[in-house]
């Protein structure tokens, strides 16, 4: 599988034009199966620009995939970006490759952002029979000699911790004109420098990149339109998550606790103070029972109030529906729904504590075992 990645060509006033129709020869040579575009194809988002844009790509005999960049979300570029390349957003595969091409741009903003819908349709787009590939405009992480950091995308953080947890090989990124690669864990981040733009960054001519996937290797090459070419490296691609990012996933993830009872009795509404009174800002407990009582036990709220702890609310019914909104479940009747706690309904008052005092050890287990 051979992927030619080439960004910010810059149709427009930073346009030199014989360096993209002579590298748009090269490309035909090459036979890619598949030719990336990670935007800035005009300067000014103009209807002339992408024109000729569009006009001087149609030379091209491979297919290609475009997303737009900051320059072309200008002056309402992205309706004539979409009237010739398409999609502001798009997916191709064939059995090796997924690509999720995203479009990280906003209307007359240079920050790049992707967005909570954007991510959820991404991960929806990850295929685990092939290597994933994301493209996009904007930076991902900081690269070097491309000025203030800024230039990373707004949600930044969130894409990275996407691209880890969800099996993304690699990314192909332009934006700032800096052919770069670094590895994130097991995902390599791949920048293109400029195909036409006069503002040539830190090389010593107008470039792209050609990667080659073979087995589980990614071999990437930068290729000078008129110095020939450099093999950057070759990199094994890993699949498997690293076990560090799930860990930090699931201590941050917000958990649900249901104690629930036939009766939603004393046992779980002590229970449900205890876990809510005890456990981090990013946990929650409610009780509920199949048949519930009418009224609160007053005894169980003496006995909490004791403590400077208070039960809320009347007994809450239970039904099957609510199973897949909680994250554990404990049952003092043996109701075969969750884990069940042998602990006895209290008649007396000395029992309403020693009832207190199991439960509030069971609670703090119970904790641990959440934040494990």
């Amino acid at each position: 599988m051979r992927i030619v990645h080439i960004s910010d060509l810059h149709f427009g006033e930073e346009l030199i034009r014989e360096k993209v129709e002579k590298a748009v020869r090269q490309i035909n040579e090459i036979e890619p199966d598949l030719l990336v575009i990670t935007g800035d194809l005009s300067c000014w988002g103009i209807h002339s620009e992408m024109r000729d844009a569009y006009e001087t790509l149609l030379d091209l005999k491979p297919d290609y995939i475009a997303v737009p960049g900051n320059h072309d979300a200008r002056n309402i570029g992205y309706e004539f970006f979409q009237l010739y390349f398409g999609e502001t957003k798009k997916y191709w595969k064939n059995d090796v490759v997924s690509l999720i091409a995203a479009d990280s741009t906003q209307p007359d903003l240079d920050d790049g952002y992707i967005g909570k819908e954007q991510r959820d349709w991404i991960v929806s787009k990850i295929r685990k029979d092939r290597f994933n590939i994301l493209a996009l405009h904007h930076h991902i992480a900081p690269i070097p000699k491309t000025g203030r950091e800024r230039n990373v995308l707004i949600d930044a953080g969130e894409m990275v911790e996407l691209l880890i947890a969800n099996g993304i090989s690699a990314v192909l990124a332009g934006h700032r004109h800096m052919p770069y690669s670094l590895r994130l864990m097991r995902t390599h981040v791949i920048h293109a420098g400029t195909l036409g733009s006069f503002k040539v960054l830190g090389m010593p001519d107008h470039n792209y990149n050609v990667i080659e996937i073979k087995d589980n290797t990614l071999t990437l090459k930068l290729r000078f339109v008129d110095y020939g070419e450099v093999e950057i490296g070759r990199y094994t691609i890993n699949p498997e998550t690293p076990e560090s990012i799930s860990v930090y996933q699931r201590i941050a993830k917000p958990k649900k606790v249901l104690f629930l009872s036939r009766s939603n009795d004393c046992r779980t509404k002590i229970a449900e103070a205890i876990f809510n009174h005890i456990s981090p800002n990013n946990m929650l407990a409610v009780s509920a029972g199949i048949e519930p009582a009418q009224d609160l036990d007053l005894r169980a709220v003496a006995t909490m109030r004791e403590l400077g702890l208070k039960i809320n609310g009347k007994p809450r019914k239970f039904s099957e529906d609510m199973v897949s909104d909680f994250d554990a479940i404990v049952e003092f009747d043996e109701l075969g729904v969750g884990e069940f706690w042998d602990v006895k309904k209290p008649s007396s008052a000395e029992e309403y504590r020693e009832v207190r005092s199991e439960i509030w050890r069971r609670v703090e287990e119970l904790v641990k075992r959440l934040l494990a």
